[in-house]
């Protein structure tokens, strides 16, 4: 039988001698084999991959004009299988365990104020320094409604462990409060 260059299936040959119930399940095997090992086995390793997500949904926190304020998350993550939040220990801070790149989410709600104008910006910092391209922004903070702030970016992490924090910096000419914050750190 030859094989297919691409995937490794096997095929019969014009000249070989006709048996179908054996080349057909010869055939099964092999696509139960690929998928096993280029489909399932990824995925499985994809879902186990370490990830966190802190969360706060309760309650706000102040955020005073012309400075960094770190967010804070509630005392348990919504999920961790790498032991990387512990609120009891920190109620900012995630703590990446394993070394390798992680796509960094985060976001936050600030609540309006009555009175439109000012910016405000969403940056994630690591204990490795400045994450590169962290930075979510507003043009403008609203008047009537809450404004939402997200970023998205890569970070590999080389030396564990490294711990990850996410502030808000704004320019409004008065303290707001941020109601809604989230974290997610997933290795990839």
């Amino acid at each position: 039988m030859q094989t297919t260059p691409n995937r490794g299936y096997s095929f019969p040959e014009y000249t070989d001698p006709a048996n179908f119930p054996t080349q057909i399940q010869d055939f099964a095997t092999d696509v139960d084999t690929d998928l096993d090992t280029n489909l399932r086995d990824p995925a499985l390793r994809a879902l186990n991959a370490p990830s966190v997500r802190a969360f706060r949904g309760t309650g706000t926190q102040n955020i005073p004009a012309g400075a960094n304020t770190t967010l804070q998350y509630d005392l348990l993550p919504t999920y961790d299988n790498d032991n990387m939040y512990d609120g009891t220990v920190s109620l900012t801070n995630i703590t990446v365990q394993t070394a390798g790149v992680y796509l960094i989410t985060g976001s936050v709600n600030l609540a309006q104020t009555g009175v439109a104008g000012g910016a405000a910006a969403l940056i994630v910092m690591s204990s490795g320094g400045v994450v590169q391209n962290p930075v979510g922004d507003s043009r403008e903070l609203d008047n009537d409604k809450p404004t939402s702030i997200s970023c998205t970016t890569l970070h590999n992490v080389a030396v564990v462990p490294e711990t990850i924090t996410m502030f808000v910096r704004h320019n409004h000419a008065n303290p707001l409060t941020a109601s809604i914050a989230q974290i997610s750190v997933t290795r990839i």
